[in-house]
C-alpha cells in the first residue's frame, strides 16, 4: 500500500509574471520559475458507476507576499491566506475570504483547468517504505508513544451511492488515555467532500476541514465556510471560519509509517 510521506511530498509549478498587475509596491517583474509547496492532504474521488477516479491535493497554506523585493515582503491590504486544491485536470486556488463580486478571480472556489493557469504543474510524491496498519486502539497508542509518523485514510460514500472518496492525511494531533485504551484524533486541514454542494466538477465539492474521531466508524468534520459573526437589520458581517459541522459514518484506517 502506498502512503504519502507528507514531510517531503509536494506540488510544483511555474508562476508567470502578470504585466497587467498594477498593485503597489508590486512583485519584481520576473517569472517565478519554481513554486514548491508541501501537501497537507490528498484524496481520491471514485465514480462507482464507471470506476474512474481522480486524485486531488491540498497544499499547505501560505500568506500573500510581494515576490523578491528588497524593501518589503508581506502584503498588508490586508494580508491574506492563500490555499489551493489541485488535480492534474482541475484546480481551485486563491485567497481565503468571503466572496467579493469585484474580485471573483481571486476567490479560492473558482474552478479552472490546471493546464490553463499553472505552467509545468506536477506532483512530487514520496511514499513510506514501511506501512503498518494499526487495527486495535492499543496499537494506535503504542505507535503514538513510540513517536511513529501516523497517517490515516477515511473513506466516505455519497448518499446516492454513486461516489466514494478516500481521504489520506497525516495525524498531527493525537490524544490518548493509555490505561483506558482510548484515543481521539483532531487534525487538519484536510480535504473534505461536501456532497450537499450541487456542482458540475468533483473538485467543487472539496472543502477545507478538520476531522475529529475516537473510533473508526464515525467521524465529525468541521468545514471552513462563510460564517456570520454579526447580524444587524441592515446587513450581515461574515468571515471565513471552520463552522459547518457534519457527523458521518465512515471507514477509517490508521497506519504507522517509517522509511
Amino acid at each position: 500500500m502506498q502512503i504519502c510521506d507528507y514531510g517531503i511530498s509536494s506540488v510544483i509549478w511555474t508562476a508567470k509574471h502578470n504585466p497587467t498587475d498594477n498593485r503597489k509596491p508590486g512583485h519584481m517583474p520576473w517569472d517565478n520559475k519554481a513554486v514548491r509547496i508541501l501537501i497537507d492532504s490528498r484524496c481520491e474521488i471514485i465514480d462507482k458507476q464507471t470506476g474512474a477516479s481522480e486524485w486531488f491535493y491540498l497544499i499547505t497554506p501560505c500568506r500573500t507576499e510581494w515576490m523578491y523585493r528588497d524593501d518589503v515582503l508581506w502584503q498588508d491590504d490586508p494580508n491574506l491566506e492563500f490555499v489551493g486544491i489541485f488535480s492534474e485536470m482541475y484546480s481551485k486556488s486563491g485567497h481565503v475570504r468571503v466572496p467579493n463580486k469585484s474580485k471573483l478571480q481571486q476567490y479560492m472556489n473558482a474552478v479552472q483547468k490546471t493546464s490553463d493557469v499553472l505552467i509545468d504543474f506536477h506532483t512530487n510524491l514520496s511514499f513510506y517504505k514501511t506501512v503498518n496498519e494499526l487495527p486495535n486502539d492499543s496499537d494506535v497508542i503504542q505507535a503514538t508513544l513510540d513517536l511513529q509518523p501516523l497517517i490515516a485514510t477515511t473513506e466516505i460514500e455519497s448518499l446516492d451511492g454513486k461516489s466514494k472518496v478516500i481521504i489520506e492525511y497525516p495525524i498531527k494531533t493525537m490524544n490518548f488515555v493509555e490505561e483506558r485504551e482510548r484515543f481521539q484524533v483532531d487534525t487538519g486541514p484536510i480535504l473534505f467532500p461536501d456532497f450537499d454542494i450541487d456542482s458540475i466538477y468533483a473538485i467543487e465539492k472539496l472543502q477545507l476541514a478538520f476531522v475529529c474521531y475516537n473510533n473508526r466508524n464515525v467521524a465529525e468534520f468541521v468545514a471552513r465556510v462563510p460564517t456570520a459573526i454579526e447580524t444587524t437589520s441592515h446587513n450581515t458581517i461574515e468571515t471565513m471560519e471552520y463552522s459547518k459541522i457534519k457527523r458521518l459514518e465512515v471507514t477509517t484506517k490508521l497506519y504507522s509509517c517509517s522509511n
